[in-house]
């Protein structure tokens, strides 16, 4: 017996819930297929409980460092079951939102199991038949485990795996200074671990503007953390209970690190294995689900979303994503994704904030690239808050478009929302210069660094007028 639905989703995270829910509330009979529990990374493993404990990590750095609000500093007693407990309330404050049944009032039927797809229009759930006009793939990813040798034999961490354990390593190496293993790093070594990253390519964050690396790399440095870019790992064994890594870099030259754990974050491999794709045509490469701008798959009328295709892989670009597929199922007419106008942030202390080009990918596309900074020193809010680390970057085209944005400061993820909008709505630099923000507010730094605009145009007006003088004056 074959169960009909007008949409079959597989996989209960970000883009598979909101491709559910909103295909529900359109009206349409939907299923949601999930192995394990609603919420997917964001909720149990990534977004929700990893920002819970960045969040503990950056209080205790503060109570270490009260003397830059007057109050002796703090040496705090770091206790991680606690911690870890704490980290668990607050994800359990938030998962009622993914609730199952909330789904089920909705109309969706949530069904519990392992999905495979059999023909380009049916899904066989653990010897249940459904059959759909379109099936929405929204399966996610985990942890790209490199092939060191010895590395799967003698154990490791990932962020996933530490977060059901309620214990600190003492020491620990993190395989990848992307944003997962920097943010983890800072991390750690907050809550006392000595930390070690290794990260094969030349530089840590490597997404990011050059500015904001730097600055990155000297704040985790001087927290005690080391860094060593341009290695990559060869080889684990146990040396007297501790894990001994050898690595190389690009000379061949070698050493052995020793310490009691290892942290894979080195990059995330799409979960589609076991799932009939190949049977049916639907191309992968490298694992990850090829998509069109449309978000189909070479398959008519199966689709991906979320991090399965090998994108952006962030959760609100997962949201993004589902909306839009939405729109492009069920209605006549295509909309093409765009992320010309997505952010992310960087949940370091402080945090990172990122939108459009860096300054390096702008050189390259354009003639007469600008920039304007401000130190976030610079910045009475930031001063008064004692939290003066970091700086607003704009980059500009020569008629003042707002190429790109980076922001390194407190609430950085929330701050480069305004430049998210200036961009989308195509501001300039010098309409931004315009705005009024409340005094004192960390946006001001918005409006200095657009200001800065007027500097650079007043030196090229009196430049050019220098120039006449001296002309008519030979």
């Amino acid at each position: 017996m074959t169960d009909n639905f007008d949409v079959v989703v597989i996989g209960g995270g970000t883009a598979g819930l909101v491709t559910a829910s909103g295909c529900a509330r359109l009206g349409r009979k939907v299923a949601l297929i999930e192995r394990e529990k609603l919420g997917g990374d964001c909720l149990w493993t990534g977004c929700v409980p990893t920002k819970a404990l960045v969040a503990t990590a950056r209080l205790i750095h503060q109570l270490r460092h009260a003397d830059a609000y007057g109050l002796d500093p703090q040496e705090v007693r770091v206790t991680p079951k606690a911690i870890m407990d704490s980290m668990r309330a607050q994800r359990h404050a938030i998962e009622h939102h993914d609730d199952p049944e909330k789904f089920r009032s909705l109309g969706v039927d949530v069904i519990f199991g392992n999905a495979k797809l059999v023909s380009r229009s049916e899904v066989d759930v653990d010897g249940r038949r459904l059959a759909a006009k379109d099936i929405v793939i929204a399966t996610g990813t985990r942890t790209a485990v490199p092939p060191i040798d010895g590395l799967a034999e003698h154990g490791f961490l990932d962020h996933a795996s530490f977060l059901n354990q309620d214990a600190f390593p003492s020491s620990l190496l993190i395989l990848g200074g992307g944003a997962i293993g920097i943010e983890f790093a800072q991390m750690f070594r907050r809550f006392g671990s000595e930390v070690t990253v290794v990260e094969m390519g030349e530089e840590i964050i490597n997404k990011e503007d050059a500015a904001v690396i730097a600055h990155v790399r000297t704040m985790l440095t001087d927290e005690g953390i080391v860094i060593r870019t341009g290695w990559s790992a060869k080889s684990v064994r146990i040396d007297g209970g501790r894990k001994a890594i050898r690595i190389e870099n690009k000379l061949g030259e070698t050493m052995e690190l020793r310490v009691d754990e290892i942290f894979v974050a080195s990059g995330r491999r799409a979960n589609t294995e076991n799932m009939g794709l190949e049977t049916i045509g639907v191309k992968t490469d490298r694992g990850f689900i090829t998509v069109d701008k449309y978000l189909q798959t070479s398959v008519p009328r199966i689709w991906a979303c979320g991090d399965v295709h090998g994108g952006m892989q962030f959760t609100h670009v997962a949201a993004y994503e589902a909306v839009k597929l939405v729109r492009n199922m069920l209605f006549p007419g295509r909309a093409a994704v765009s992320y010309d106008d997505i952010p992310w942030g960087l949940y370091t202390d402080p945090e990172v904030g990122h939108i459009g080009m860096t300054e390096g990918e702008a050189v390259k596309k354009h003639d007469g690239v600008r920039c304007y900074s401000v130190e976030m020193a610079e910045v009475d809010r930031a001063v008064v808050d004692r939290t003066t680390a970091g700086f607003l970057k704009l980059v500009c085209d020569k008629r003042g478009r707002i190429l790109g944005a980076h922001a390194l400061c407190a609430n950085a993820s929330t701050l480069i929302e305004t430049l998210v909008l200036a961009r989308k709505k195509k501001m300039t630099v010098s309409q931004l210069a315009s705005l009024v923000s409340p005094y004192p507010s960390l946006a001001d730094a918005l409006q200095k660094a657009a200001s800065l605009y007027y500097q650079d145009l007043a030196k090229g007006w009196l430049g050019s007028v220098g120039k006449w003088i001296a002309k008519r004056s030979q």
